[in-house]
């Protein structure tokens, strides 16, 4: 009688097990096929052309994508890398704001917030690579904010001076570039 029970607790802790196996498994598969749609859904958006699918010789499906260069163009059908569709997206730069070039250390400002200046008047002094170097207003306007401080160390691209400019800025819709009306 001992010996049933022992057999029947035996097999009832063995099919405990096998459904505990049973669930994790599932569980697993479940966080798989989530973890696979998420990046399908981060795929698809960082895709921006057309897409094309097309089946070869042997069967195997292809996704294609429809790139054009400029709107008068041929059309390409190619396959984008993954480097390609995970670059960081280029935008207009804003000409008024005032960049660091490379990274370096801001030593002394000649001008305050609100201050009018000239084009090629001096705005603050830069140090990088143990050099000085004067940073000039690129057009005539106004200091309208001053994002860094003095002594603060800053890396390549830091928004430093935001300046409003006295001129229109024109932009060439055909072109990408931005350039202010400086007609004197």
């Amino acid at each position: 009688m001992e010996e049933k029970r022992a057999l029947v607790e035996k097999r009832l802790k063995v099919e405990e097990r096998e459904q505990k196996r049973e669930k994790k498994l599932k569980e697993r598969i479940m966080k798989h096929e989530e973890k696979a749609k998420r990046l399908e859904e981060k795929k698809a958006k960082s895709l921006k052309g057309k897409h094309i699918s097309h089946t070869d010789i042997s069967g195997n499906e292809k996704n294609f994508e429809i790139l054009q260069i400029s709107p008068d163009a041929r059309k390409y059908k190619t396959t984008y890398t993954t480097k390609y569709r995970n670059r960081k997206v280029w935008k207009k730069p804003d000409l008024q704001e005032i960049k660091s070039v490379i990274p370096g250390v801001v030593t002394s400002f000649t001008v305050k917030e609100g201050d009018h200046v000239q084009k090629g008047e001096e705005l603050m002094i830069y140090e990088a690579m143990k050099m000085q170097n004067i940073i000039l207003a690129p057009f005539d306007g106004t200091v309208e904010k001053i994002l860094v401080k003095e002594r603060e160390k800053l890396a390549k691209g830091v928004i430093m001076i935001y300046l409003t400019s006295d001129a229109k800025f024109e932009t060439d819709e055909d072109t990408t570039s931005i350039s202010p009306d400086l007609s004197e």
